[in-house]
């Protein structure tokens, strides 16, 4: 069963059906919400007032690379010198941010990070491992690659084992739980620079390994799995893409990275949309990163070109100073920049804005990118799903019925 496709951050409304046997207090109710709804115009306030609702206590189990990795690890802690460092200015991962919209009482995380000034043997997260290392040029000497989702799943799950020995997850706990797996930004970057076929065929395996992976958490999951799936991000918007590949500097000047970075990205997501179709063991929420990406750098020139698109892009400004540059990280002294802690990498200086800048480092998204992906989640899924996906009960139509559903969510003009 596939469920209709709703609007995100609130863009799209969709009536609430309430029963109520008296006509009287369900009139007052409805003029209620209505003055709420206008007195309260943030979408923002309204999904946080509509979890409010409901006291179902909810779980966020994390897997993925750095973009989704706040540094908290429940097992197996990286050794130090693949512990990530953070500076304070680059805030929580959309992670965090979604876990608090919805009210969470857990956050797992699995996810893996490399460290801020990463050695030339290490590689980035992806999700097989065994993918990547096929594709390493011969005689390129030890390498070491950051759990996989394999690895991050067989964490978990011993993770799981150790929880239900002390009893800390509840049985309504359980039912609220919510799983997120985003990968594809360092894979699509390495496999960018195959040759076409080589590169399709590395990704096309990536995929099968992701379902795979999700078919392993299903069946260890006793409740309806729900899976957040975020869709791969054109890496060539990263400025790092520029500086290391395109750039003077970098190893691209024909662009055909490039565009088999592009043609990758389109490759992922179709391949996840049409996988996430068929999936028939739990539910799965699609979410449209690369539109999202696309219409913050559309309306950000639009906005320097005094314009604006038929869908309202540009017209209410943009909230970013810079879609190209990054805050912090080699190569960003400028104006505007003031010393940092060092941690953020190898330049110790960073904007003083760091919240005006859609990217925080050349290769990870800045602090207010973060914010509107997790809290723009949690409020369609509040609105579209309201809260069967943190209800008290096991909804009906559960894994035992035929409940897959895989939601694609476009991102709304900002």
């Amino acid at each position: 069963m596939v469920v209709p496709l709703f609007g995100l951050f609130g863009y799209k409304y969709n009536p609430i059906r309430i029963v109520s046997k008296s006509p009287g207090p369900f009139a007052v109710l409805i003029c209620s919400f209505l003055y709420l709804v206008w007195y309260l115009p943030t979408a923002n306030v309204r999904y946080e007032l509509k979890s409010a609702w409901s006291d179902a206590p909810r779980r966020l189990i994390v897997f993925g690379d750095s973009w989704s990795d706040n540094a908290n690890y429940p097992i197996d802690l990286p050794p130090k010198k693949l512990l990530p460092t953070k500076d304070e200015a680059q805030g929580p991962v959309w992670t965090e941010w979604l876990c608090s919209a919805i009210k969470c009482n857990h956050h797992d995380n699995f996810a893996r990070s490399l460290p801020a000034a990463p050695t030339t043997d290490l590689r980035g997260a992806v999700v097989n491992s065994a993918v990547l290392n096929r594709t390493l040029p011969a005689g390129h000497g030890e390498v070491t690659m950051l759990s996989d989702l394999k690895t991050q799943v067989s964490q978990w799950l011993r993770f799981e084992r150790k929880q239900y020995t002390s009893s800390r997850m509840r049985e309504k706990e359980k039912r609220g739980t919510i799983f997120t797996v985003w990968f594809s930004l360092w894979d699509i970057w390495y496999y960018s620079q195959l040759d076409s076929d080589d590169a399709a065929n590395a990704v096309r395996e990536s995929i099968e390994t992701l379902f795979e992976q999700l078919a392993v958490i299903a069946d260890h999951w006793p409740m309806d799995t729900k899976i957040i799936l975020p869709e791969a991000m054109d890496p060539t918007f990263l400025p790092a893409w520029s500086m290391q590949r395109t750039g003077p500097a970098g190893s691209d000047h024909s662009a055909e990275d490039q565009r088999n970075a592009i043609q990758l990205v389109k490759q992922w997501n179709i391949a996840l949309d049409e996988r996430a179709s068929r999936w028939d063991q739990g539910q799965i929420y699609i979410y449209n990163t690369n539109d999202w990406m696309l219409d913050q750098v559309r309306e950000a020139q639009l906005v320097v070109g005094n314009m604006m698109d038929h869908n309202g892009l540009g017209h209410s400004g943009s909230p970013w100073d810079s879609v190209h540059s990054a805050c912090a990280g080699s190569g960003t002294r400028g104006k505007n920049r003031t010393p940092g802690n060092g941690k953020s990498g190898s330049d110790p200086f960073r904007c003083s804005n760091p919240d005006k800048y859609l990217f925080w480092d050349e290769m990870h998204l800045g602090p207010e990118a973060h914010k509107m992906i997790g809290q723009g989640i949690a409020a369609d899924i509040a609105e579209s799903h309201g809260d069967s996906w943190f209800a008290h009960e096991q909804p009906e139509g559960s894994k035992d019925a035929d409940s897959s559903a895989a939601d694609r969510k476009e991102p709304p003009v900002s």
